[in-house]
């Protein structure tokens, strides 16, 4: 047994006593948390109990007044103080056990009548309950706690304003409420544990305090964690605190209606946590229990350790065959994938480089012959090249995601304009008619990617038509989901249609039901994708014997801006400054080279030519004469990039082109600066010449 197996198993011991305590650590504080959180809920809970029960005291004590006003509205002084007052306020009182007595005061602050005759004549006139209302109508005030002088009972006063017609003040009207009567309800609620319930006006001034103590404060100090709480957040809540020179509380508390009094709920946070040791106890026998199991199997394996390293170590090999077998499925898998891409790639290019081969072949017969009538064949080829340059970008925008370029495009234009293309590439088998909506609207596409689209479906079309067909492209308008108007163009065929379960994966990347080498895969799969980039939809409508339609539903164009023409232009013609201009092209593959080199000759500039980086850097110290550096990017050595940061290091003035045949920066292709322009392959004479005269023109004004 090696040393890293002991090392291991020594591991595992102590893991074996670090695991339960981790576990057991992280379980004490989870549970104190909710112990805590249960505990905080248990004091809402009951702060809303008690806010319940103080808001039906108090909403019954204005009642009460209420009862009382009305009927001592229309009365005079002496009748209000008439022993028929007495027995209406002793009748009212008397089921209400949490008052004491009920008073009628008059405006010099005696008690005219009251519900017990022992306090007639009682002067009210330096208590709070009586002084506060005589200024104004404050509504109801309750007064602090005081001692009842009859019974000793500690009793709190709610009190309320008379006034006369007019608005002056004709005395007020009193209940006292007993604090016993909210005591015991407090003590019938609470759990059995300790605590303090309280109710309290908004200056702290404590009227019933559960349990009661000698020594407790008659009001709370501003300082007070609670009162604090209660400033911040009036209406009610849950806080903690710790008052000072005592122990962490928690609180909640709660206003009572609309009156300046508030119930309050607290414990101390000793007392919530007395259940977490319970639990802690329970926590620690499991893992005791655990930890004893856990070092017990580490025994064991560490025992059996030995008697394991020879069957581990035919495992290790069985492993590393299993890994070697699944490694060379993955790649007979991806060499299929590749079979099945290039294949079809191959066939689509060769079609095209029969047309280029067949059209140069005639070419060179004709001019040998000293024939001029060649124009259609050279138009044969450059269309095979054309075609061939939309499927190199087919695949690249597949494997990449290529940006759309979209613009507004007729769509019946465009259509009009591929007839004579779709008839050469389908053949005389095939009729091809069209079918357009009158003024269809313009619709924002990428218009190299629609002619891909559409002839990838006229292809598909062809092949369903085995026997030869008619292919029908019409335009409509139509409109996608939310109502956004759009036009939809229709390729449909009459050939042997696809059955539910194909047209189901149609739009599959890979997914082809023609022979192998004879399809890619890709060609619907990239309909679909460049439809749903444009933010349209497609659908294909299709049922065996009966042909097929695909519909591709695309926005119309809502702008303003005018609708660009398809096509290839002429060739532009030379500039008399241009033979002044000398352009550096610098190429490692010299047939490529060269036919880059003779192309700008034939737009008037001046060529020199550099087979890689450093034969670029000394022709440029040697011929001052170099406005523009035209450079691959991609060459063994010093590559474009490279070659073109020293090379305006050295003239800053330089102008540059990078040729590449990537799709976008960051995937092999440039990122362009100041005075650097990106030309994408392959690239037609006209593209050329336009990026030569900007960086020529750019290089003159500098």
């Amino acid at each position: 047994m090696n040393l890293s197996t002991v090392r291991l198993h020594q591991l595992l011991v102590a893991a074996a006593f670090l695991v339960p305590c981790a576990v057991l650590l992280g379980a004490a504080l989870w549970n104190r948390a909710e112990v805590l959180r249960e505990a905080d809920s248990s004091l809402i809970r009951t702060a809303a109990v008690m806010h319940e029960h103080a808001s039906k005291v108090f909403d019954t004590a204005e009642l009460a007044m209420d009862r009382v006003d009305d009927y001592a509205f229309d009365r005079s002084w002496s009748q209000i103080g008439s022993p028929g007052t007495t027995a209406f306020l002793a009748t009212l009182k008397a089921p209400l056990a949490q008052a004491v007595a009920v008073w009628v005061v008059d405006p010099e602050g005696r008690v005219r009548a009251s519900s017990r005759e022992s306090d007639l004549g009682r002067d009210l006139t330096g208590r709070d309950v009586f002084a506060v209302h005589r200024t104004r109508d404050i509504g109801i005030y309750v007064g602090p706690a005081v001692r009842d002088g009859e019974n000793g009972e500690r009793i709190f006063s709610v009190s309320r304003r008379r006034s006369t017609e007019d608005g002056r003040f004709d005395g007020v009207i009193v209940i006292a409420l007993g604090t016993t009567y909210f005591a015991r309800f407090y003590a019938e609620i609470a759990a059995p544990t300790a605590h303090e319930a309280l109710l309290l006006r908004a200056d702290g001034a404590v009227l019933v305090r559960e349990p009661d103590a000698a020594d407790a404060e008659s009001r709370l100090a501003s300082a007070d964690p609670l009162m604090r709480a209660i400033h911040g957040r009036p209406q009610g809540g849950a806080a903690v605190g710790t008052p000072p020179g005592g122990s962490e509380e928690r609180y909640a508390w709660r206003r009572v209606g609309e009156y300046p009094v508030q119930v309050a709920f607290s414990t101390l946070t000793a007392v919530a946590e007395a259940q977490w040791y319970e639990n802690l106890k329970l926590y620690g026998a499991v893992a005791t229990v655990s930890a004893l199991t856990l070092v017990l199997m580490a025994w064991l394996a560490l025992r059996r350790a030995r008697a394991e390293e020879a069957a581990l170590a035919d495992l290790r090999r069985e492993s590393a065959q299993r890994i070697a077998a699944e490694g060379q499925l993955r790649q007979a898998q991806k060499m299929e994938a590749v079979g099945q891409l290039t294949g079809g790639i191959a066939h689509d290019f060769n079609n095209l480089l029969a047309v280029i081969t067949g059209s140069l072949e005639v070419l060179q017969r004709r001019l040998a012959r000293g024939d001029t009538e060649v124009g259609r064949f050279i138009d044969g080829a450059l269309d095979g090249a054309d075609r061939a340059a939309k499927l190199t970008h087919r695949l690249l925008a597949f494997a990449r995601q290529q940006p759309l370029e979209p613009r507004p495009t007729d769509p019946n234009g465009l259509i009009a304009g591929m007839v004579d293309l779709l008839r050469r590439t389908l053949g005389e088998t095939v009729v091809v008619e069209t079918r357009f909506a009158p003024q269809a609207p313009a619709i924002f596409v990428d218009q190299n990617q629609l002619e891909n689209a559409i002839l990838n479906l006229a292809v598909n079309a062809r092949d369903a038509m085995t026997g030869g067909g008619r292919l029908t492209i019409e335009t409509a308008r139509d409109t996608l989901e939310g109502g956004r108007a759009a036009v939809a163009i229709t390729v449909r065929d009459t050939g042997t249609g696809m059955p539910p379960e194909v047209v189901a994966r149609a739009f599959e990347p890979f997914f082809t039901t023609k022979p192998q080498g004879r399809g890619t895969g890709l060609g619907l799969s990239q309909v679909y994708g460049f439809v749903t980039q444009s933010g349209g939809s497609v659908r294909i409508d299709s049922a065996p014997g009966l042909g097929t339609a695909v519909v591709l539903v695309l926005p119309i164009h809502e702008g303003d801006a005018p609708v660009e023409a398809t096509g290839r232009g002429r060739l532009p013609a030379q500039v008399p400054e241009r033979g002044r201009r000398t352009v550096l092209v610098v190429e490692d593959d010299a047939l490529v080279r060269s036919a880059s080199a003779e192309t700008i000759g034939e737009l008037g500039y001046r060529t020199l030519t550099a087979a890689d980086g450093q034969a670029a850097l000394a022709c440029l110290d040697t011929d001052r004469d170099v406005a523009v550096l035209f450079t691959d990017v991609v060459m063994p050595g010093l590559d474009g990039p490279a070659l073109a940061a020293e090379a305006r290091r050295r003239r800053p003035d330089l102008k540059v082109i990078f040729a590449t045949g990537h799709s976008r920066e960051g995937e092999g292709g440039p990122m362009p600066a100041p005075g650097e322009t990106v030309l994408r392959k392959p690239f037609t004479i006209e593209d050329l010449a336009a990026a030569l005269e900007a960086e020529t023109r750019a290089q003159a004004s500098a």
